[in-house]
């Protein structure tokens, strides 16, 4: 019969530990009789043997905790799917979703079980829903604003036109401010359209690819869009061994053209604009992304300005609009990858693009 008791013991201690939420059980007298492993894990207890002690000296980091199993041994209705943040060494903080029942035998109350679970992962998903919809909420917003800026806009652009034509022949500050109009009108149109653009859902279509054509191809265009780019210096450093990327080559010149635009731009006319591309090893020395560099060494960008460069509406340009930058982050994100910059006054500036070449697939963004 020892024997046999010995192998129940033994079953129902095997059946505790490998349950899929943190047990503890506690006797009427207030001790702690037993503790499974994911019951010490979420809790981070020590390894030391906790059975057998004060509930309050097993749970001296969780006192809120303690507190509560003391309180419902006493307590006719005990707490269920009752939730309670706990503390970590960390100090971050967790959440536990939890459930209490009694024990008893004939009617006679022995203690109490609680079964909990770490709901931090749970909760975070949820806010990140919860921000998802605030976000798309207000791009829903920006999208009807947008399009009710436009219509008087194009009111406006017609009368200043037609006013422009009356004006025909004439010169002086009249016809001067008329342009001025038509001009401003012009730029807040196409702040408007990029708005659109960047609050839009974009969906790449990766097909792998070698980089080196899109970047060349990103070369010649940003350079037919700042002549002064040709008086530049341009290095072009392409490790031959990179593996091709999966990619939407579409998408992805749009974001190499941006950065050598914003290079040029920085050079205005004169040093060295540096474009490379390399593989990105991994622990076994296989590559598991590629890196591409867009370098400059103009003057840089202040710090205050550094932080909040992705922003949408954050330029350091006169007539800016603040969003190229952070629509290449909204596409290099959508191909699951990184994109960082290093710069300083007087410093020069690096873009830095790591692409993954095995990604999820894309979601919608």
């Amino acid at each position: 019969m020892c024997a046999e008791r010995v192998a129940r013991d033994e079953f129902f201690r095997r059946i505790v530990e490998g349950m899929r939420c943190g047990i503890i059980t506690v006797d009427a007298a207030g001790n702690v009789v037993t503790v499974n492993g994911l019951a010490r894990e979420i809790l981070q207890l020590d390894d030391r043997t906790v059975e057998g002690g004060p509930v309050t000296d097993v749970l001296a980091t969780q006192p809120r905790l303690a507190e509560v199993l003391l309180a419902a041994l006493d307590m006719n209705h005990l707490p269920n799917r009752a939730e309670m943040e706990i503390r970590t060494r960390d100090d971050r903080g967790r959440t536990i979703g939890f459930t209490i029942s009694p024990i008893a035998s004939d009617g006679v109350p022995q203690g109490i079980a609680l079964f909990f679970k770490d709901l931090t992962q749970v909760e975070r998903r949820e806010e990140q829903e919860r921000l998802r919809d605030r976000l798309a909420a207000l791009g829903q917003m920006a999208a009807s604003l947008a399009h009710e800026i436009r219509n008087p806009l194009a009111a406006i652009d017609v009368t200043a036109t037609l006013l422009k034509r009356r004006l025909r022949g004439e010169s002086g500050e009249t016809l001067r401010l008329v342009e001025k109009i038509i001009d401003e009108v012009a730029r807040l149109n196409g702040t408007v359209t990029r708005g659109l653009e960047f609050a839009r859902a974009i969906r790449p279509e990766l097909t792998s690819q070698p980089l080196v054509p899109i970047l060349e191809a990103a070369l010649s265009e940003a350079l037919a869009r700042r002549p002064d780019g040709r008086s530049v210096r341009v290095e072009r450093r392409f490790d031959e061994t990179t593996p091709p990327v999966p990619v939407d080559a579409n998408f992805m010149r749009q974001v190499f053209v941006n950065l050598i635009v914003n290079a040029l731009e920085a050079l205005e006319g004169r040093g060295t604009l540096s474009v490379s591309l390399m593989p990105v090893p991994g622990g076994h020395g296989e590559p598991i992304a590629v890196e591409i560099r867009v370098g400059d060494d103009g003057p840089g960008i202040p710090g205050e300005i550094r932080e909040k460069l992705f922003y949408p509406f954050v330029t350091t340009k006169k007539d800016g609009s603040g969003i190229g930058l952070a629509m290449a982050r909204k596409i290099v994100e959508c191909h699951h990858g990184l994109i960082d910059v290093t710069s300083g006054p007087g410093q020069g500036t690096i873009f830095r693009v790591r692409l993954p070449l095995l990604p999820d697939p894309p979601p919608e963004a």
